[in-house]
This record gives structure tokens, C-alpha cells and sequence, in this order.
């Protein structure tokens, strides 16, 4: 249990920083050193390492040994195994001691300029009931479906999202409150009745499925970055066995004077990754149209008309091209093509629930299509060899 002074409400004014760790010291150096060289405002930035029961005591002397020259710097180093949905819920309760808490776990990295941008979006959005968490991470790929993301560009340096960030977050108190009081709430049986990816819903041990299910549920948003102040080296870990750099992205090297609009007018994704815009340029209702640029569902999703990049069994209303991007452009243009197609689902005719052939060569553009092949056959044999063995 982390234990704080909370004599005068000495942290009230103050963002803390939470660095989340278990057993990888090398990660856990990776991340404080990347955090010993960011800036910072003043000396005043408090500083929580929360490390998780492993039994490895190299990585309990580092941190307590560590020197943050910032500020106040509190070790926790829990006793029993709390497993990182609980230990994530135990942080995220810091809130009612700061103005808000930085959550990182700790195989991420900062951009020298995470905290300045987190001091201006908490002072600027963090009164809205909207907003149930920051990020300071930006998604390039749709990970429910493994495709690439491009946004759109609005002139605003942030967006709102429902899908929940684990990669770099920031709570206020009642963001965190709100949540908490949705949780303790509902049941099991309430989340899989969320309209979110079935991926979501079969994560077991994962605080992101309640908080994504709390998100789309309550109609909240996450604010999003345009521009990515942390990034993730993905280290093997409790939820993954294998390091890899597919969540690697584009980390922001130098501070610029931001461009927030009011919360209202800022441009909206939805759980599975469309842009809400859609709705307006095709004069057509949540309740009337299923939004599916990503090809999630293969039937009906309970509406009238459906977009999608799927070939799907019913009669088709407008077809559009992947041409531009990202993808919401060709409808907001109506550029003719077959990439994305609007059906109405009252009327049945023939399809193969298949995507559409525009869409694998509009993902993989650019690619060197040898390396590609060459992976793709790699990462069979191995599935098999894993199989066999």
C-alpha cells in the first residue's frame, strides 16, 4: 500500500508522476533515465516508483537508490503480488493526493516535453466531464485489427478517442472518481453487453477492458495527442512473452506552441476507430448508421445501413474508393471507387463478409512486398514449430 503525507494538502497543486514496475530492471532504467531528462517547470515535480512483489531485489535497491533531483520521490515496494490490474487501480487512487497523476508503466519512454504538454491539456481540458482520461500516447495502428491508423487533420494538435490509453495516461481525481464509481457498479455480465471489439471483452486480467467498457458505456472520450509524447518498447512482461517495435511510434523531439479548440469541437473516433464526422457528411444518424471503416462486423450490427470495407450480403446504397487518406476523406470528398461501400441492410443479396480487394494493397502501400512475404511465411513456420513442440 502506498502510504503519503497528506498534512495541508501539501500535493494539491502538483502533477505527480507514476512509474509502474514489476520485475524489469532494464526497462525500469530505460524509463527513469528518459524521465531524468525531460523538462520540467520547477523542483517540484513529486515522483512515485510503485514496484509490484517479484522478489528481485536488484530491481528494489535500484529504485530506491535512484536520485530524482525534481522534487519528492516516494518508493512503494509491495509485499504480496498484487498482478498489474490491481497494482494499476491502487495508482490510479493517487489521484486524490495531486491535481492529477502521470501513469507510466515501465517500458515506455518519455519526449522531453510530456510534462509541459500534460500541465497545458490538464489546465485547458481537465474540467470536462467529457474527457475520462489523457493520453500521451498517440496510436498509429488499430491494434483490434492489425492495420494502420491515419488521422484526420482538423488544425487542432489533439482529438478525442474512446479507446482507452495504457501507454502513457493521465488522471485527474474525478476522472479517476467517475470511473471508479462505474466499476464498483457493474458486473461482468454489464461489460459484455458494451458495443466495443469482442477483443476487449475476452481480456482477463486487463484494468484497460472495465475502463474501455466505463468509456463507451457513459459516452466519455480520451484526449489524444496529435503528436506522441511517450512511446512503448513493448518489453516482455505480464501481458506479452515477446519484445517487439510494433508500438514503437514517432516521438516528439521539440516543444511548439499547441492549437486546443474547445472540447465540442474537436474531431471524434469512436471504440473501433471511425471518425464520427462520417455521420454528418452522409446525413445520416448514430441510430440509422453503423460506422466500420475497419471491417469489424460481417453482419448486421443492429442499424439500417452499415459503411464498411467489407463485401458484405446486403444492398449497396454508395460505394467509395481508397484513395485518400486517411480513409474518412473519399467519403467526405465522394470519391467513386470499391474500397468502401454504404449498404442497407433491409434488402439481402450475395456477399462474402471478405474485404474488399482495394484493401490490403491501400494498408500495406509503400511496403516492400518481399519482406513482407518472406515474414509472413517466417512467422508460419514458427506458429507450427510452436504448435508441434
Amino acid at each position: 500500500m502506498i502510504q503519503l503525507e497528506t498534512e495541508n494538502n501539501r500535493y494539491k497543486n502538483d502533477i505527480a508522476i507514476v512509474v509502474v514496475g514489476y520485475n524489469r530492471l532494464k526497462s525500469m532504467k530505460r524509463l527513469l533515465t528518459s524521465l531524468l531528462k525531460a523538462c520540467y517547470p520547477n523542483q517540484n515535480i513529486p515522483l512515485i516508483i510503485s514496484v509490484d512483489c517479484s522478489g528481485d531485489q536488484e530491481i528494489y535497491d535500484y529504485v530506491v537508490d535512484f536520485t530524482w533531483p525534481y522534487g519528492d520521490k516516494i518508493v512503494n515496494i509491495e509485499k504480496a503480488r498484487l498482478g498489474l490490474l490491481k497494482h494499476i487501480y491502487q495508482c490510479g487512487d493517487l489521484t486524490k493526493y495531486f491535481k492529477a497523476i502521470i501513469l507510466l508503466e515501465d517500458d515506455l519512454y518519455v519526449s522531453p516535453y510530456f510534462y509541459r504538454y500534460t500541465q497545458l491539456v490538464v489546465e485547458k481540458y481537465g474540467a470536462s466531464n467529457e474527457i475520462a482520461q489523457i493520453s500521451l500516447y498517440k496510436n498509429e495502428v488499430n491494434g483490434y485489427v492489425g492495420m494502420p491508423i491515419a488521422y484526420y487533420l482538423d488544425g487542432n494538435d489533439v482529438f478525442l478517442n474512446q479507446d482507452v490509453s495504457t501507454w502513457g495516461q493521465c488522471w485527474t481525481y474525478s476522472m479517476w472518481k467517475e470511473f471508479t464509481l462505474w466499476r464498483d457498479s457493474h458486473s461482468e455480465a454489464d461489460v459484455q453487453r458494451v458495443d466495443m471489439p469482442d477483443r476487449i471483452k475476452r481480456w482477463e486480467r486487463a484494468w484497460s477492458k472495465y475502463f474501455n467498457a466505463y468509456v463507451v458505456s457513459t459516452g466519455r472520450y480520451v484526449l489524444y495527442p496529435m503528436c506522441s509524447l511517450t512511446t512503448n518498447f513493448s518489453d516482455a512482461g505480464e501481458h506479452g512473452d515477446k519484445n517487439n517495435s510494433i508500438v514503437q511510434v514517432n516521438l516528439l523531439q521539440n516543444d511548439f506552441i499547441y492549437r486546443f479548440a474547445p472540447v465540442n469541437e474537436l474531431t471524434r473516433y469512436d471504440i473501433y476507430g471511425n471518425n464520427e464526422k462520417l455521420y454528418e457528411w452522409l446525413g445520416l444518424s448514430k441510430e440509422e448508421l453503423r460506422l466500420d471503416l475497419y471491417g469489424f462486423f460481417k453482419r448486421s450490427p443492429n442499424r439500417r445501413f452499415i459503411l464498411s470495407t467489407r463485401a458484405l450480403p446486403y444492398k449497396k446504397c454508395k460505394s467509395f474508393a481508397l484513395n485518400m487518406r486517411p480513409m474518412e476523406l473519399n467519403v467526405k470528398y465522394n470519391i467513386f471507387g470499391k474500397g468502401i461501400t454504404l449498404y442497407d441492410t433491409l434488402e439481402n443479396c450475395k456477399g462474402s463478409s471478405r474485404y474488399m480487394p482495394d484493401v490490403t494493397p491501400y494498408m500495406l502501400q509503400g511496403m516492400n512486398m518481399k519482406m513482407v512475404l518472406k515474414y509472413s511465411f517466417d512467422f508460419i513456420c514458427d506458429k507450427i514449430v510452436k504448435k508441434i513442440k
